[in-house]
Order: C-alpha cells, then sequence, then structure tokens
C-alpha cells in the first residue's frame, strides 16, 4: 500500500475546550450569564415580579455569547455606528475612504503614493462568436496573461441597466416624424422596458483593468513608465480581438463620483469644474506638464 502525503492546511483554527464541547470562551460566557441570572433570582435587592425575567434575560444573554458570537456581532454594530455612513463625494470623508489624494494626467494618485492607471475592457457577447471566434479570444487572453511581467488587477462591476438615453433618443425621432401612432406605441414600449428592466433586475456588466506604476525617482517617469505598461496591455488585448482604451481624467473622476451617486455617468455640466477642484482636489499638486515653463514679463519699460 503506497500512501501518499497530505499537507495539513496552516489557516485552520483550533481552539482548547474547557467543558465538553466548549470552548474556554463559550465557558465563560455561559457561566457568566447563569451565575447572573441565579444572583438576581437568589437576590432580595431585586423586586420578586422582576427576578424572573431579568434571571431569564441574563440566562439568554449568558447562552447568546456562547453560542451565538454576539460579541462579535456587537462590535461589528459598534464599528458601522461609529463609522462614516452617508458621505458626499466632494467630502474630505470621502476622499479618506478612497485613499486618493488627486486625479490628473490621467492617473489616479493615493495617499500611499501609488499611481494607478485604469483600463476599460469592453465585454464580448460570446453567443454571436463562432468557434473559431471563440478559440482565438481565449487563447489570446491566455497569452496575455501568460506575458505580463507586472502585477495586474481585474475588476468587474454591476450597475443598473439605463436606458432613458436610448429612450429619449428614440423619442425625439418619433416627435420629428410627427408620427402619433408611433409615438402611443413608444409609451407603451417605455413603460414596458422600464418595468421588465425593474422587475427583473437587470444589470450591465463593467470591466476594468487598474495597473500601478513602478516607482521610478521622479513623478515624471512614474507616469510616462505606466503609459508604457498600458500601452502594452491594450496592444496585447487588441491582439485577442479585446477592446480595451484607457480612461482619462474626466471618467476616472465620473468613475469614482459614481460611487456616491445614483447615475454611473455622469458629466462636468451637473457641477461646475470650479467647485468640484476647490473642493476635493485642492490639496493635489499642479498637474505634470511636459511643455516650458512661460517666463513672467518684468514690469517697467525695455
Amino acid at each position: 500500500m503506497i500512501y501518499m502525503p497530505y499537507a495539513i492546511p496552516a489557516n485552520i483554527k483550533y481552539e482548547e475546550r474547557l467543558l465538553g464541547p466548549l470552548t474556554i470562551k463559550q465557558s465563560v460566557f455561559l457561566a457568566a450569564g447563569l451565575v447572573a441570572a441565579g444572583l438576581i433570582y437568589g437576590g432580595e435587592e431585586v423586586p420578586e415580579p422582576l427576578k424572573i425575567p431579568l434571571a431569564a434575560v441574563c440566562a439568554l444573554l449568558g447562552g447568546g455569547f456562547a453560542f451565538f458570537n454576539l460579541d462579535e456581532f456587537l462590535g461589528h454594530y459598534i464599528g458601522f455606528m461609529r463609522s462614516t455612513q452617508k458621505s458626499s463625494w466632494i467630502s474630505p470623508a470621502a476622499r479618506k475612504l478612497m485613499g486618493i489624494r488627486s486625479i490628473r494626467a490621467d492617473a489616479v494618485f493615493m495617499q500611499d503614493r501609488r499611481v494607478l492607471g485604469v483600463v476599460k475592457v469592453t465585454p464580448i457577447n460570446f453567443g454571436v462568436l463562432s468557434d473559431q471566434d471563440k478559440d482565438t479570444v481565449i487563447y489570446g487572453f491566455l497569452e496575455f496573461l501568460n506575458s505580463l511581467n507586472f502585477p495586474i488587477q481585474i475588476c468587474m462591476r454591476s450597475v443598473n441597466l439605463d436606458l432613458d438615453d436610448y429612450l429619449r433618443h428614440l423619442k425625439r425621432r418619433i416627435k420629428q416624424r410627427d408620427d402619433k401612432i408611433a409615438l402611443a406605441y413608444y409609451e407603451h414600449f417605455a413603460e414596458y422596458m422600464r418595468s421588465y428592466i425593474k422587475v427583473n433586475r437587470i444589470n450591465d456588466r463593467y470591466f476594468y483593468i487598474v495597473i500601478t506604476g513602478n516607482k521610478k525617482k521622479t513623478e515624471r517617469e512614474t507616469v510616462d513608465f505606466l503609459d508604457t505598461q498600458i500601452n502594452e496591455i491594450t496592444a496585447r488585448l487588441g491582439m485577442s480581438g479585446i477592446v480595451a482604451d484607457r480612461m482619462n481624467t474626466r471618467k476616472l473622476m465620473n468613475y469614482y463620483k459614481s460611487y456616491f451617486t445614483d447615475s454611473f455617468e455622469l458629466y462636468d455640466s451637473f457641477i461646475s469644474p470650479i467647485t468640484m477642484y476647490r473642493k476635493m482636489w485642492k490639496e493635489a499638486p499642479k498637474p505634470i506638464s511636459s511643455g516650458s515653463k512661460k517666463k513672467k514679463k518684468k514690469k517697467g519699460g525695455g
């Protein structure tokens, strides 16, 4: 008989038993609850009608802490109540939560000195591809992963499907034709689509690749090297038929704002750019510029 070696998992959690199957923590909680219940029931300080209810409460609390981890639940609840639960995207609390120092030069500058670039990947509907095209995409993506020599992060985000722009465009075209019958059909169609999406909870899925730029001597060199990494990724994905585009500064700001608003896509017209930069990015250093500095004119003649 051949015995195969078996590696013992290192993350196994073991707790010593004190009373039968009860751990030390469970035994302490249960004993404390029962002792408190016994003192209340047998004491003379508590009025007679309240003895049984208070003793039962103490016993139940001891059992709850022992068997249902009420201590962990209360710890999470207190931590949640003490944390920031509501925040505007232009508030300092939002910046602290996201850890963002500034967004500029088509990159995200984090408070821990990391510089991130984000690439948005267009999803592919495999249902409309032939078997040959499917194999091309799959093996192309495998080659892309095998060729990476720096770490990346792949993120997927689900958002509510929004057809308002499409429906507004369709309604505008019908009004231009002055077709009342088509307009009546449109109202039924729009109501059906909104109801269907809401009831079935249909979502859009967006995919992103996050690249961390390798730190160089200067910030300019870090950003330039990040550009090279992103261009390399988009080119390799394009060889396998996957469309990927780098998110610029405006798209990055809209992306982070969308976590604090009902809309996924926002535009600068919704809020004054001056207000936006003053409130959210006022502490950020000046944007990187590769152009030459303008010379100041001297006052006076000559």
